[in-house]
């Protein structure tokens, strides 16, 4: 309904990462810049950890559109054992893993990534949701990661969780492969001038003509509930779009953030009342 009222082309705030309506804030370049960095330079594991919406998966579908030269192995079930997160890792890669046992896959992993690194390219593991690996996934994880020459690492493995993931790895029996990890990257909520930004760029992606809808104290009431947790902006802001247009509004007015603050955070007052929203909520 909102998405004709306003002519939007595309949903713009939609929850699934897409590249194309990516904002990187600079903490989002860093982010980048660290992991293409660590990756090119095969240091072997990087760790990347946010709160839950602060778009770790997302930057890391960007990241998968900027690498060259690198073959990728995408793991999105973390759940997995120790013998199925080898097999998806060598059949993600391509190979033939039909009656093998786990010691001639993990070998022909290492002759693969062998055969990478002598016509110069490289390997990356991506696991997301990396906090609920077990402890033998984690270490079938580190395992591979010792697939190394003498002058380099021959497969990189970008560990992405919650901040959960960095208690995971502080535990004892876990010291083996936390003290590989080569670069630890956070992400943080935006700012309210990112937050501000940040919704200026997706309705303008999404419109044919470029147009400001959010009104800045509307802005302000987004960035005072969510904190700058990118999930949450796109929550609130599509329902405030939602609600505004119920209203023939062609603007977003702080009374639509109202209503739609109303909604998501209904089963939450308490969240209201710590972001000092008790006088504006009813």
């Amino acid at each position: 309904m909102y998405k004709d009222f306003f002519g939007f082309e595309e949903e713009p705030f939609r929850l699934t990462p897409d590249p194309e309506f990516f904002y990187s804030s600079e903490e989002h370049d860093d982010a980048i810049r660290t992991i293409e960095y660590a990756i090119s330079s095969r240091r072997g594991i990087i760790v990347l950890v946010g709160d839950v919406g602060v778009g770790k998966t997302t930057l890391s579908r960007v990241l998968l559109n900027k690498l060259i030269n690198t073959q990728v192995s995408l793991v999105l079930n973390p759940f997995l054992s120790e013998s199925e997160i080898l097999k998806y890792i060598a059949k993600d890669f391509g190979l033939n893993i039909e009656n093998k046992d786990k010691g001639e896959i993990f070998q022909d992993l290492v002759d693969y990534f062998v055969g990478l690194y002598k016509s110069n390219n490289n390997a990356l593991i991506i696991v997301d949701e990396a906090q609920h690996l077990s402890f033998e996934s984690m270490e079938m994880i580190r395992q591979i990661s010792n697939i190394e020459m003498e002058n380099a690492k021959l497969v990189q493995i970008l560990l992405v969780g919650q901040s959960e993931l960095i208690n995971k790895l502080n535990q004892t029996k876990l010291r083996q492969i936390k003290q590989r990890v080569a670069y630890w990257v956070y992400l943080k909520g935006l700012s309210f001038e990112e937050t501000k930004s940040y919704i200026e760029y997706r309705v303008n992606q999404a419109l044919k003509y470029r147009r400001s809808i959010f009104k800045d104290r509307a802005v302000k009431y987004i960035y005072k509930l969510t904190r700058g947790n990118p999930r949450e902006i796109n929550q609130l802001a599509e329902t405030s779009l939602i609600f505004a247009a119920s209203r023939n509004s062609k603007k977003v007015y702080p009374k639509d953030v109202v209503m739609a603050a109303k909604e998501y955070y209904k089963f939450d007052k308490k969240r209201l009342l710590r972001l000092g929203l008790a006088g504006i909520i009813r």
